[in-house]
């Protein structure tokens, strides 16, 4: 069982314990510490399932809860099945069984695949409203079909076997996300004294810390994140909460957080443990320190697999030890994309070019890159991907900013890994849940959180402060404020020290243009997880759409899920482009509860069978039960209704 991508040192996994794990019937081998994903890319599994409209093949692209395409079935049993679930966010154990959601007869061999080539003309959005109107009284015949060919998981048909649990908390400061900000946050509230509870969706604490090029006094930032998590796990009133994901912000301060007990251990939870927990958190004051997501280019067939994030493609080489490939094309519109060029050169791989929009980048990083050899384009972008079941080579374009336009031929270079960055989008998600409207702000070309209906701060990347050191500030001081503003004294900040380095401005490019117009064009797709093409928002203007809500609804933008984690900023403004109006103007969709899906145990919580409805019996029930009684529910009681 060959790990044909997985590098020979690096990463955090551990080696020296293998891990034996199925993937749509076949066996394969990975480390502790990985992930699903990462496990499967180590493997050189290209396509993990079809797309949901067209059923076009698909890959890995993200390494964390913003992936839209490894949304897998797990489970070796009937009665263990999981539907829907992140590879990304499922850590590997012995014997995990995973399967693709969609794809017959197989997910490499697909025969609903033959849609995808001409899905764009005879599926367009609004495809089923136009076409499944009449006659009526088939309408259920119609639905039928759909929902077979468009769904995902399934939901199992036997009792679940696991048992689940729920916990009310108080606590004076909640800090959401356990990266730079959030580390650094629940440090100056603990220190205070202050009853701190710190949750973060991954299996560990440090964020984008366990995986940056950056250093933190000289040493591996990740030493810094060890440090910093040792020392709040001294602290009495501090309580961590790993694999535990924030999903609702309501009323009040409260906060469910859906935590993963057990599932890194196994299909079933272990005998007397509980497999996950819900709690729900009053707090004082809240501190959202969520992070960002990379937002991908928009270019033509780019849901190929192979196509990638160029965050996630470091992340993988540096915190999983896997190299998703080996020769790499990297466009991008900032400096921050570059350190996946040095990574993948540390790596020992191949880069093939980068493809910058930004006429002439001169960033630290930009720099390096170049001092290593690598051929830098610029006021270039790839605007089309080629292959089929994996991408085998790039088209790269000179490009007009400006007027949105190809000005050159271009070249089409080998390559079998093709990532991208449009910049970052803050996860304003939790910040919207209360009706709090995100505002734009034009020097990071992103939306951040509005003004606060709640006790709440916010700090670091979900701010639109994506430098370390400021990052780390911005957390600490967010941390003591929280702090301070419940009761507690504020102490004093002490940080680690950061590399200054000299980073130049992104560029706006929300969609790669092609020589031909996006009706034309080879598929640009926005919304991975949905099939929304940037065509389709496009028709869906011409159409009388214009308020992004009602663009949402017609072409499925950011729908179930995704909840337009990676697509919402792209599709947003090619709406506002298309309609003529600003950004600001088109305005963000409506982000709602749960940020990633919850399992139904986890929301009944011991709240089930008799515990969910008691059944009370009279005095006299064993003399109803001799004489054959019927029994009617009187309330919860148990009542005679008759004695046949």
């Amino acid at each position: 069982m060959s790990q044909v991508n997985r590098l020979s040192q690096g990463g955090r996994i551990d080696r020296s314990q293998p891990l034996s794990f199925s993937f749509n019937g076949q066996t394969y081998q990975g480390y502790a510490g990985d992930t699903l994903a990462a496990a499967l890319l180590a493997n050189g599994v290209d396509i993990v399932g079809r797309s949901f409209k067209y059923s076009r093949p698909r890959g890995i692209v993200a390494a964390g809860a913003e992936e839209p395409n490894a949304v897998l079935q797990i489970g070796s049993t009937e009665a263990a099945q999981i539907p829907n679930v992140r590879a990304t966010q499922q850590a590997l154990y012995a014997g995990l069984v995973a399967a693709s959601t969609n794809g017959w007869p197989s997910v490499n061999t697909d025969l609903m695949g033959i849609l995808g080539k001409v899905g764009g003309q005879m599926m367009p959005p609004g495809f089923y409203y136009k076409t499944f109107m009449y006659p009526q009284n088939l309408w259920l015949t119609y639905e039928k079909y759909i929902r077979k060919a468009a769904g995902l998981g399934r939901a199992p048909k036997e009792n679940d076997p696991d048992s689940y649990d729920y916990m009310n908390q108080h606590c004076d400061v909640l800090v959401v996300g356990g990266g730079a900000a959030g580390l650094a946050a629940a440090l100056a509230a603990g220190r205070s004294g202050a009853r701190v509870i710190l949750a973060d969706e991954q299996e560990e604490f440090g964020g984008s810390l366990l995986s940056t090029r950056e250093t933190l006094d000289g040493k591996p930032a990740s030493d810094w994140a060890a440090k910093a998590i040792a020392e709040l796990e001294t602290m009495a009133e501090v309580t961590l909460l790993p694999r535990a994901t924030v999903n609702g912000y309501h009323d009040h301060n409260f906060l469910t957080i859906h935590q993963r007990l057990t599932d890194h251990l196994g299909e079933v939870a272990p005998l007397g443990q509980v497999r996950q927990r819900m709690h729900r958190v009053r707090a004082k004051r809240v501190v959202l320190a969520t992070g960002a997501h990379e937002r991908p280019l928009v270019y033509a067939n780019n849901d190929v697999p192979g196509n990638m994030l160029a965050d996630a493609v470091s992340t993988y080489v540096r915190r999983y030890g896997v190299a998703p490939g080996r020769q790499l094309v990297l466009s991008t519109t900032n400096d921050y994309a570059y350190r996946v060029v040095l990574d993948w050169l540390d790596a020992g791989q191949q880069v093939v070019a980068v493809a910058d929009a930004r006429s002439n980048p001169r960033g630290a990083w930009v720099e390096e890159a170049r001092k290593r050899g690598v051929r830098i384009l610029t006021g270039s972008a790839v605007v089309e991907a080629r292959g089929s079941k994996r991408v085998n080579a790039a088209r790269i374009c000179a490009i007009d900013l400006k007027n949105n336009k190809v000005v050159s031929p271009g070249e089409v270079l080998d390559c079998d890994l093709i990532v991208s960055s449009g910049g970052y989008s803050p996860v304003v998600h939790l910040a919207s849940h209360l009706g709090g409207k995100p505002t734009w702000q034009e020097d990071i070309l992103a939306f951040v959180p509005g003004e606060g209906l709640q006790k709440r701060l916010c700090a670091g990347a979900v701010n639109g402060i994506f430098a370390l050191g400021d990052s780390l500030a911005d957390g600490f001081e967010a941390g003591a404020t929280a702090a301070a503003e419940t009761g507690f004294k504020q102490v004093a900040s002490s940080l680690p020290k950061v590399e200054k380095r000299h980073e130049e401005p992104a560029v706006a490019l929300f969609q790669v243009p092609h020589d031909k117009p996006t009706a034309r064009a080879p598929k640009q797709f926005v919304d991975l997880q949905n099939d929304v093409t940037a065509a389709g928002i496009e028709l869906a203007t011409r159409e009388g759409f214009e308020s992004v809500e009602h663009v949402k609804r017609y072409t499925a933008l950011g729908f179930g899920t995704d909840q337009g984690k990676l697509g919402n900023i792209n599709g947003l403004a090619i709406a506002a482009r298309s309609l003529g109006i600003s950004i600001p103007e088109m305005g963000t969709t409506m982000f709602r509860p749960n940020y990633t899906p919850v399992t139904f145990g986890a929301l009944a919580g011991r709240n089930c069978g008799p515990l969910f409805e008691a059944k009370r019996y009279t005095a006299m029930q064993a003399w109803h039960l001799q004489n054959g009684a019927e029994f009617e529910d009187v309330g919860q009681w148990k009542r005679p209704w008759y004695f046949p």
